[in-house]
């Protein structure tokens, strides 16, 4: 097992939510890792559940285990594990711990099959025995349209989305503990967790990353994902952020999101004992992605090459960006002075030979590799940009901040060549480390968690609206009703509880089926009408809306 077994009549559950658990993976999967640890040394029953089928997680789980970075009392529990196991045991679970995954082969297998000729697959869940437990309908398109769990003697359980589903679980979950705490870590999963209507439950939402477009500064256009979880953390009980500017620009554009927290990011003390650094090489630890730049410190490494030859730059990580990046060093003809590295681990054996670190992207919540970086003694050269950077880079102490690539190309220059001024840089860097210790930043989660779940905080309580009918026929999906007499705000799903086929409109019936659904839109006509639309998956409904046809209710 992943973990040890969690008996304790009263406890508190904390459930970090990811899609997958890697031993490969990036800066939010290490995140949740150390934090799920250090809660699990705190005393809570810490617990990570992964929601996508992957059979290589009991895999996954024993190379983290190995290499420490997944604490022994954590326990991994995974959405199609768990359900498949409970398919198969066929018996009422006593503890949580009875189906942690681990590292024995995966109990479940996956089989698709395409459905006729319409183009849409069928994927089937077994459990050991062979037992179909799970089964989704995906479109042509690749959006999930239908999912069925099927556990023995209860009859099968229908949901409109896999995400639906994953809410079902998870309050599911939360009947394990006195009080369970999930916590968002994967940002595709903010609606999941913010759905969960359990009395036990406390739900927290996370932003990893800077939630603004281009140019990534306040009054910019905030991203798709980000404004749905900032929306979200509406119905949930508190949304945390990396850095108090983030905060305080989140604070200012949405006045009305009463519930942030700054918790950051924690980085492990080193010890202490360096040795002897390369005075020419450099590092960069990042994702090769667009967000991430790194064509710019290519750019400014050939710059500095120019000048110093001897110096060398050791790229780490993988990427799309990656055959753009090797091209680039290839057609500069730097291929022996900088090299694509792969995926490090641990870090630290980078951080420890290399002379700086250098980031360049162009957003940032926060820098996890930046942190790291200086933990270890090493500088830290980065583009100046929001959030972490210029939070955690205070310029000529303990790094430098730099707006462009000749700017950056100086300060790798001087950074190689300025001993003394080397040595007090990388004093300031391990201060500055220190100020973000597990031991600090496991205190802010534990104060966090604490106040949440005292018997006398009151949880976001999940809204209904009384029962209300379609008053006015539509022909392009709309839902009209007269003015609520009360903010829609509040509500942002809207359960179908009846549908009268006998309704028509040019001979044509509504097609929407019971269940629920997100309000997709809400548009305000002139006489003070309500025409809400209505999504399955980010797909809204289209069809006719026969007057009276819908009877349905509006939930928060």
């Amino acid at each position: 097992m992943s973990g040890t077994s969690f008996d304790s009549p009263e406890k508190i559950q904390v459930i970090s939510v990811l899609n997958k658990l890697s031993s490969q993976s990036g800066g939010v999967t290490r995140v949740s890792l150390s934090r799920a640890k250090s809660l699990a040394l705190s005393g809570y029953t810490s617990i990570i559940a992964t929601v996508e089928f992957d059979n290589a997680l009991p895999k996954s789980v024993s190379e983290l285990l190995a290499d420490e970075r997944l604490g022994a009392n954590v326990g991994v529990l995974n959405f199609f594990e768990y359900y498949g196991a409970v398919s198969h045991d066929d018996k009422v679970i006593e503890s949580i711990s009875e189906h942690f995954v681990n590292n024995k082969a995966s109990v479940v297998t996956r089989h698709s099959r395409y459905i006729g000729i319409t183009g849409f697959r069928s994927n089937e869940y077994l459990d050991l025995g062979g037992r179909v437990f799970a089964r989704e309908t995906v479109s042509a398109e690749g959006n999930i349209i239908g999912f069925q769990l099927d556990m023995p003697g209860k009859g099968a359980k229908n949901f409109l989305t896999r995400d639906d589903a994953y809410t079902h679980w998870l309050d599911e979950l939360s009947e394990h503990g006195d009080c369970t705490v999930f916590i968002a870590d994967a940002s595709t999963k903010s609606d999941a967790v913010s759905k969960v209507s359990s009395e036990k439950a406390r739900k927290v939402l996370t932003l990893h990353g800077n939630h603004l477009a281009s140019p990534y500064v306040f009054g910019s256009p905030v991203k798709n994902m980000a404004a749905k979880i900032i929306d979200n953390a509406r119905f949930c009980d508190a949304l945390v952020l990396l850095t108090n500017a983030q905060a305080a620009d989140i604070a200012r554009q949405f006045p009305r999101l009463d519930n942030l927290s700054v918790i950051p990011n924690s980085v492990g003390n080193s010890g202490r004992h360096f040795p002897s650094r390369s005075g020419v090489r450099f590092a960069v630890v990042s994702r090769l992605e667009t967000v991430k730049n790194v064509e710019l410190i290519v750019r400014a490494f050939n710059g500095a090459l120019s000048k110093n030859p001897n110096l060398s730059l050791d790229i780490w990580g993988h990427g799309s960006r990656e055959p753009q990046l090797r091209k680039m060093i290839e057609g500069y003809g730097i291929v022996d002075q900088v090299h694509l590295k792969g995926y490090a681990n641990p870090v630290s054996s980078v951080f420890l030979e290399a002379r700086a670190s250098l980031s360049a992207s162009v957003s940032e919540g926060f820098g996890l590799s930046i942190l790291e970086s200086m933990s270890f003694g090493c500088p830290v050269i980065s583009l100046s940009s929001n959030y972490g950077p210029v939070e955690l880079v205070e310029d000529g102490v303990n790094g430098y901040l730099v707006n462009n690539e000749q700017a950056m190309s100086e300060r790798i220059l001087r950074l190689a060549e300025d001993v003394h001024g080397y040595a007090e840089m990388s004093r300031a860097g391990i201060k500055t480390a220190d100020k973000y210790s597990p031991d600090k930043i496991t205190a802010k989660w534990v104060d966090l968690i604490s106040s949440l779940s005292d018997p006398t905080y009151s949880p976001k309580a999940t809204l209904r609206s009384n029962p209300l009918i379609a008053e006015f026929s539509s022909i392009g999906g709309n839902i009209i009703v007269k003015n609520l007499g009360e903010e829609i705000s509040a509500y942002r799903r809207l359960q179908v509880v009846r549908v009268d086929r006998s309704k028509l409109i040019n001979d044509k019936a509504c097609l929407i089926a019971s269940g629920v659904y997100d309000i997709h839109s809400v548009h305000v006509a002139p006489d003070g009408r309500l025409l809400i639309k209505i999504a399955q998956g980010g797909n809204e409904y289209k069809g006719v809306i026969p007057k009276g046809s819908v009877t349905f209710r509006l939930l928060s």
